[in-house]
C-alpha cells in the first residue's frame, strides 16, 4: 500500500506541476471536460470502514463542464468477527449511480444511489449445527444513498484525484440466503435472524480514496 501510495503522490505532483507550467497551452480541468465525452477511473481507497482494502473502477460521463454521470464498482474481502457472527470469510460488492457536481475546475460533491450486496461463509458449527454443507452462506443486499467530496485534477488525457471522505447510509434491505435455514431450532433462528440483519444496515465510510483516470 505505501509503493501505491508514493506512486500516487508523484504521479499526482507531476500531472498538477505540468498542468500549471504549460497553462498557456492547456485546457483546464473545466474545459476539458466539457470538450470531452468520458473518462475511466481506477479507485483504491486508504481507510474503508467497517472494512478495509475497498478498490474498484468507475466509468465517467461528462454532462457539459459542471456535471458528471458516475457508474462504479468497489468491492472487498476479508476475515473477520462481526456482531454475534465469527465469520470465516466475507465479501462486499457495491455498484454506484451517483452525480458529481464541480465547483470550479477540480473540487466536486458527488450524491446518487448504491446497491450492496454481502456474501458470508462461516463454520455451521459456531452454533452447533450439523449439516454438511462445510461452507454455510449468509447472502444480504442493501440500497444505500451516497455522498461524498472530492478534488479531481486534470492534465491532458490523465487525472488523478482524492475523495477526501464517501459515506453510504442505508435505507433498505434484507438477508436472502441465511444459515438459519440450517437448523430446526427456533431459539437458534432468532439469533442467527437477529445478527444476519445487522448485515442490511451497517453505513460505508472512506476516507482519502486514490482515484487515477483518462478521460476521452
Amino acid at each position: 500500500m505505501k509503493r501505491l501510495l508514493l506512486t500516487f503522490i508523484f504521479l499526482a505532483t507531476h500531472i498538477c506541476y505540468a498542468q500549471d507550467t504549460n497553462s498557456r497551452d492547456s485546457l483546464s480541468s473545466s474545459q476539458f471536460r466539457d470538450q470531452h465525452v468520458a473518462s475511466l477511473d481506477l479507485q483504491y481507497s486508504l481507510l474503508s470502514l467497517p472494512f478495509p482494502g475497498s478498490k474498484g473502477a468507475s466509468f465517467n460521463l461528462n454532462l457539459g463542464k459542471d456535471w458528471q454521470l458516475v457508474l462504479d464498482y468497489m468491492s472487498t474481502g476479508v476475515e473477520v468477527n462481526f456482531s454475534k457472527l465469527n465469520l470465516a470469510g466475507f465479501n462486499e460488492k457495491q455498484l454506484g449511480l451517483k452525480i458529481r457536481r464541480y465547483f470550479g475546475n477540480s473540487f466536486n460533491l458527488g450524491f446518487g444511489y448504491v446497491r450492496r450486496s454481502n456474501e458470508i461463509y462461516l463454520d455451521p458449527n459456531v452454533y452447533g449445527i450439523n449439516t454438511s454443507n462445510i461452507n454455510a452462506r449468509t447472502e444480504a443486499y442493501s440500497n444505500l444513498a451516497h455522498f461524498s467530496l472530492s478534488n479531481r485534477w486534470q492534465y491532458s488525457h490523465w487525472s488523478a484525484g482524492i475523495e477526501w471522505l464517501s459515506i453510504n447510509i442505508p435505507f433498505s434491505g434484507g438477508v436472502t440466503q441465511s444459515i438459519a435455514d440450517l437448523t430446526t431450532n427456533n431459539d437458534e433462528k432468532t439469533d442467527i435472524r437477529n445478527a444476519e440483519d445487522v448485515l442490511t444496515w451497517y453505513p460505508n465510510l472512506a476516507i482519502m480514496t486514490l482515484n487515477l483516470a483518462y478521460m476521452f
